[in-house]
């Protein structure tokens, strides 16, 4: 039997069916359930009441919340890497002794690319970000990370992220350069939906510019 305080608890729920299959048989479930504050759901009144049963949601079929169902249950925690879990039978997807398949995949993490020489002989160099898919969040991040979400990298969780990069102008005449660059920032947030993307810069349009050093 389960112990919760009943702080941590709401009892007395009940389906009608079609909203739950039960972990252990997968079966369909109808009657008395209780929630804990951890959102996860188990049959019964309330945790005395008889054998508590997980139950798993029928309609939450996408990667992200099936992710949060198996952290929940394992207690897996890391802040660059998911699980993601994969199922033989989506039709009757849950049986934790037999038919799940889990992988490990990292998420991008804030990594700039700076300039070489050759770079700042040029004038010009690739900068590369990503977006959150169903978040306004941005992140710079390196071009092996950007390859891999470009690639659909099965290693990186691609398909929470979208990748851009930028030709990142670094010489020439200052305000040119100044408004090249930001018109390239604005073009992204306007074709790619990337809402207040111009606002992660903060107006540092020159960075990695190649001032001129009138001392000499």
């Amino acid at each position: 039997m389960l112990y919760y305080p009943s702080s941590q608890i709401k009892p007395n729920l009940y389906t009608n069916g079609g909203e739950y299959i039960l972990s252990s048989t997968k079966e369909d479930y109808k009657g008395f359930y209780y929630k804990t504050s951890k959102g996860t759901k188990y049959t019964g009144k309330n945790p005395q009441n008889k054998l508590n049963i997980l139950l798993i949601e029928k309609t939450t079929l996408n990667t992200q919340k099936i992710e949060n169902d198996f952290n929940i249950l394992t207690g897996l925690e890391s802040p660059n890497l998911i699980t993601t879990i994969n199922y033989r039978d989506t039709s009757t997807y849950l049986n934790l002794s037999t038919n799940l398949i889990t992988s490990e995949r990292f998420i991008p993490l804030f990594n700039t690319t700076s300039p070489t020489q050759k770079d700042l002989n040029l004038g010009q160099f690739n900068r590369y970000f990503c977006k959150k898919t169903n978040e306004l969040k941005y992140l710079e991040i390196d071009k092996e990370t950007y390859d891999q979400l470009k690639a659909k990298d099965p290693k990186i969780a691609w398909d929470l992220y979208e990748p851009a990069s930028i030709l990142w102008i670094t010489s020439g005449d200052q305000e040119d350069t100044f408004n090249t660059n930001k018109l390239s920032v604005f073009k992204i947030e306007q074709n790619q939906r990337w809402y207040g993307f111009s606002q992660y810069f903060k107006e540092d349009y020159l960075k990695y510019y190649s001032f001129e050093d009138d001392s000499l």
